[in-house]
């Protein structure tokens, strides 16, 4: 971001929340986004995949996760909880200036996506031949 920001490269690629700043101010022109869909933050913005990259969608997302011996009552106390707060209008509208949408959800999903990211950038780092050290 800094060279990108200090003319040192031509481009950088990064989340959305992490660049809106930049681009509101003029420093930063984004040419497109890697989720599915465009974002609300950037609603001019294409996708990679309108911009002529068939097949690319890369999404960051976090979430919060708890010990696997976590009692399920207590998971799902703590997954109302922190759907109310991602619901809040406060909070959306916030998290929007920063260009992240909230989604919330159940356990389940969440295990459902980890499950598809872990197949889809395991094939990646497998091609790449990329290993931990």
């Amino acid at each position: 971001m800094t060279d990108a920001l200090g003319g040192n490269v031509p481009l950088v690629y990064t989340a959305v929340a992490g660049a809106m700043q930049h681009v509101k101010a003029g420093r930063l022109v984004p040419i497109a986004v890697s989720s599915a869909k465009r974002t609300p933050a950037l609603p001019d913005v294409p996708t990679f995949i309108e911009a002529g990259v068939p097949d690319f969608e890369s999404s960051s997302w976090v979430a919060i996760l708890a010990p696997a011996a976590t009692p399920k009552p207590v998971i799902d106390k703590l997954n109302r909880e922190l759907n109310a707060v991602l619901t809040d209008p406060a909070i959306v509208e916030k998290l929007a200036t920063l260009g992240i949408v909230a989604t919330p959800g159940s356990p389940q999903q969440l295990a459902d996506q980890i499950r598809v990211d872990l197949a889809k950038y395991g094939q990646v780092v497998k091609a790449a031949g990329i290993k931990a050290e």
